[in-house]
């Protein structure tokens, strides 16, 4: 289920690895149940700019019911807002940018986390690799994106 550019700098084994982690760090730690308030539905997309020698975005897709117990877990907080979940899903994202940033080559840089309801329908960027992680069953899906060259900063995030 992964897409793989050969010179690709990050593999899906990677982001398993990387994602798993991060998920492990922040959340597996605290022992709390679920979100009883199951009918939020859509999806949160959120992305981060790798800018340097190597251009692209990480970005994650989560269900809004998983990043709404997933934000109640890192703030150890049973009352938490649209804010602190889109907060929450960002930091996620950031951490885990940085953890993919320290795969590739020296010389980059990332930007600040965006989250957002939808996708960006307009792709300008390739998609070299990808993995989905599972946590409190929920699907977290993890893609690695190069922009190919082009001006990063003219380009909107894929997220």
């Amino acid at each position: 289920m992964s897409a793989f550019a050969q010179e690709s700098p990050v593999t899906p084994e990677d982001l398993q690895l990387l994602g798993g982690d991060v998920l492990a760090a922040f959340l597996l730690d605290h022992d709390r149940p679920g979100d009883p308030d199951h009918g939020r539905s859509g999806v949160l997309h959120a992305s981060v700019s790798v800018r340097g020698a190597w251009n692209g975005w990480i970005t994650l897709e989560v269900s809004r019911a998983a990043a709404h117990d997933l934000t109640r877990r890192m703030l150890h907080d049973d009352d938490v807002d649209d804010d602190d979940v889109r907060d929450a899903v960002g930091e996620l994202v950031n951490v885990l940018g940085g953890n993919v940033k320290s795969l590739l080559v020296d010389g980059c840089v990332l930007g600040l986390p965006e989250v957002t309801d939808h996708q960006h329908p307009d792709q300008p960027s390739v998609e070299i690799c990808r993995t989905e992680l599972w946590w409190a069953d929920h699907p977290v899906t993890v893609r690695v994106w190069s922009a190919e060259g082009r001006d990063l900063h003219s380009l909107r995030s894929p997220a």
